[in-house]
């Protein structure tokens, strides 16, 4: 028999715990852990609002690079974040492009798209930065600190 906890159970009715495309590995709230998201958990969230914004990742020549590394390895390329490029390359004319630039909170699980400037908001991500914000203890930043954060002006 298995059991889940209530958070759990409400988390599989709104659909955050997702199942990665391409992959068995799904978005547990208990695997986070005080320190923040990890890189994979971060792709995880980004794949929750790639979804919402009908990118087609389930197309073998989309795919997410990062996340990017800073001057000194190891480190992230804009502290507290971990950032992402969604691509596609067309297999017949042999081209890339950049579809965005993605930034995921490693505390919070605040997603911006860093070019646009845009910050993304909808139900099901808000449930999972609540899950988040639970484990690690750090609320959102508010759009202006945030926007700073980011590099946004």
């Amino acid at each position: 028999m298995v059991t889940i906890s209530r958070l759990e159970a409400l988390l599989l009715a709104t659909g955050v715990l997702v199942c990665v495309p391409g992959s068995s590995q799904t978005f547990q709230p208990k695997e986070i852990h005080a320190s923040g998201l990890t890189a994979d958990q971060a792709r995880q969230v980004l794949l929750v609002v790639l979804k919402h914004e009908k990118f087609d990742m389930s197309n073998p020549g989309m795919w997410i690079d990062g996340p990017w590394r800073g001057d000194r390895q190891g480190t992230q390329y804009r502290p507290g974040y971990y950032d992402f490029g969604v691509v596609y390359s067309n297999r017949k004319t042999h081209t890339s492009n950049v579809q965005g630039h993605f930034a995921v909170n490693a505390s919070t699980g605040d997603v911006w798209n860093t070019v646009r400037c845009k910050r993304y908001g909808f139900a099901g991500l808000s449930t999972i930065q609540n899950v988040i914000s639970a484990r690690t203890g750090k609320k959102l930043a508010s759009a202006q600190l945030a926007f700073d954060e980011i590099g946004c002006f």
